[in-house]
């Protein structure tokens, strides 16, 4: 994958990539490297408590359509659980 083709979320970090590579580069590339865990983390934190609020005003089916999962999966968010290791099941198959 090349830098073009980072989610955008993540378009910002094409700019460790940039340049001649240096060791200053190298080490900037690691310590993101070494921080996706810390980062998945938080975003599966910040998500559960953006669906947990959006539960007050929106159905289960409305937030799972937009976020591409099983209405259960919303409310297992919600609740805080993770998903177990093995094959994803809550992804809705494509139209």
């Amino acid at each position: 994958m090349d830098q073009s083709q980072l989610p955008e979320p993540f378009a910002y970090l094409a700019r460790l990539a940039d340049g001649d590579a240096t060791l200053d580069q190298a080490a900037a590339l690691t310590r993101a490297l070494e921080n996706v865990p810390e980062l998945q983390r938080w975003l599966k934190a910040q998500r559960g408590r953006v669906v947990s609020e959006l539960r007050a005003t929106h159905s289960r089916e409305e937030i799972g359509n937009r976020i591409n999962c099983k209405p259960q999966r919303v409310s297992d968010i919600a609740a805080g659980h993770s998903r177990q290791p093995g094959p994803r099941r809550t992804v809705k198959p494509e139209s």
